[in-house]
């Protein structure tokens, strides 16, 4: 004969009474988890906007002399972007352990080829509607952009400050460790909250918005096929392309800048068509997202977030740095 006492937590058993463990509050130990994850993804937001805007102000200062100034431009994106990543990582299991998540699905390399290209002709469908929003969301940065002229000597340092060098160091942090430091909780969660920070680490408005869509993109791409080096593919790409842009326009002018623009435009927006038609007709669902097994509600998990004070002084720096 068993009767047993829950709330004085005995249970007597045959005469016998045995001490009954109270189960453990898995909910709390869930959002303690979870705010941990949190707090250090906002503590690289924290430590990325700092560092850029240090060594942007120190890159600012060689604005004359273009090779020292893009030479500054890759060595703000190592150590602004990457390193505070890698230090963050070190400390937990290792850069490698979050670059990689489970997956049931195995994308096909045709299937990682239309992906490259629905996440290309993204940005540049999202690139399109944000130049329509830049009137609504004014520059108010000072930051200092330098394009020039020249050799394809001078063309290739542009192509390496701007696309190559921003594409590994960016994708890594946020696409590698935020999103493997948060993919427990959520895959949405950690498409949103990597791509929250990714565009709140650039300088002004226009472009904290339009990298927030790109990584949103980014993130379903490496979502979707698992393979982080995509995401780092579409990213140079669409940084190339932006470069190749300013390069024309400097070089051959104007109006030979915008048939570009309408070209472009174009094709993208037919080519972004039939890569969402591919995918489905594949079946590879980019917005697709399985009930995640971490016992939190969405609420809940957005609740966590929104109590994070980490989370506040992050947005607080950031937003203070744009009108630097």
């Amino acid at each position: 004969m068993v009767h047993c006492s829950l709330k004085k937590g005995v249970c007597w058993m045959n005469g016998q009474a045995v001490i009954v463990r109270k189960p453990k509050d898995t909910k709390r130990r869930n959002r303690q988890q979870l705010r941990y994850a949190v707090n250090l993804c906002c503590l690289y937001g924290i430590a990325a906007v700092s560092l850029h805007l240090l060594l942007s102000l120190i890159s600012s200062q060689a604005a004359g002399n273009y090779v020292l100034f893009y030479c500054l431009d890759i060595f703000s994106s190592i150590v602004g972007s990457l390193a505070p990543a890698l230090a963050l990582a070190h400390m937990g299991r290792g850069i490698r352990k979050y670059l990689y998540t489970p997956s049931r699905r195995k994308t096909t390399p045709f299937d990682s080829f239309v992906l490259v290209v629905f996440g290309l002709c993204g940005c540049m469908v999202a690139n399109m509607l944000c130049t329509i929003l830049d009137s609504y969301l004014p520059d108010v940065s000072n930051r200092v952009y330098i394009s020039f002229a020249g050799t394809f000597g001078n063309f290739l340092l542009m192509l390496t400050a701007s696309a190559v060098v921003p594409a590994i160091c960016e994708e890594i942090p946020c696409r590698g460790y935020l999103y493997g430091m948060m993919a427990p909780y959520g895959h949405l969660t950690s498409i949103l909250l990597s791509s929250f920070i990714f565009g709140m680490m650039h300088s002004s408005f226009n472009a904290a918005l339009f990298a927030f869509i790109c990584g949103c993109i980014f993130g379903c791409i490496r979502k979707t096929s698992n393979r982080f080096w995509l995401s780092v593919i579409v990213h140079f790409l669409n940084n190339a392309l932006s470069t190749i842009g300013v390069f024309i326009r400097v070089n051959a002018g104007s109006e030979n800048y915008v048939s570009f623009l309408r070209i472009s435009s174009t094709v993208a927006l037919f080519l972004f068509a039939g890569s969402i038609f591919l995918l489905y007709r594949r079946r590879v669902r980019i917005l697709h997202f399985r009930k995640c097994p971490f016992p939190l509600r969405k609420r809940e998990k957005l609740w966590v977030i929104l109590t994070t004070p980490v989370f506040w002084v992050f947005i607080l720096i950031a937003v203070m740095v744009k009108f630097l």
